[in-house]
């Protein structure tokens, strides 16, 4: 898919019809490895993705999600957010180029299994993610969703 025609397509997926393959949660992790983290300070992040249904079943607000995939932070400053927040989007669009469905997840953060995140790391973003029936089809976005002041 192209990418514009992607980005006009995407949409928060809240159903979820099945699990996604080796190889699609694969290229999703190649995505989330390509995001920019602040000067390159890979070993402040960490991803974890949660399969286990014993798991999911301990979390709210994940729409049954057969894939929750975790960005978490060593730091608390706005930077390492930021970045984060950039990992996540490279993650979803990998996903929704694929077909799957996926929605940013910031409401789960709290329901997550204090076991289940590495010991000196906080989530800071989530992506559920699954197949989907949904169809993905551009729309027109209008340019005024978000004001733009023009400086030339």
């Amino acid at each position: 898919m192209e990418t514009l025609k992607m980005i006009q397509s995407r949409k928060a997926i809240r159903e979820y019809s099945g699990q996604i393959s080796d190889n699609q949660l694969h290229e999703i992790l190649v995505a989330a490895n390509a995001g920019p983290v602040g000067m390159g300070r890979y070993d402040d992040y960490r991803l974890t993705v949660i399969q286990d249904p014993q798991v999911l079943s301990k979390m709210t607000g994940i729409y049954e999600a057969p894939t929750v995939i975790v960005v978490s932070i060593k730091a608390d400053s706005a930077a390492d957010e930021i970045s984060a927040g950039a990992i996540v989007h490279n993650m979803e669009l990998a996903v929704e180029d694929q077909g799957l469905g996926a929605n940013y997840n910031m409401a789960s953060l709290g329901s997550i299994p204090s076991d289940v995140i590495p010991d000196g790391f906080k989530p800071a973003f989530a992506l559920t993610l699954g197949q989907t029936n949904e169809k993905f089809t551009p729309r027109e976005i209008p340019l005024d969703r978000i004001k733009t002041n023009m400086v030339k």
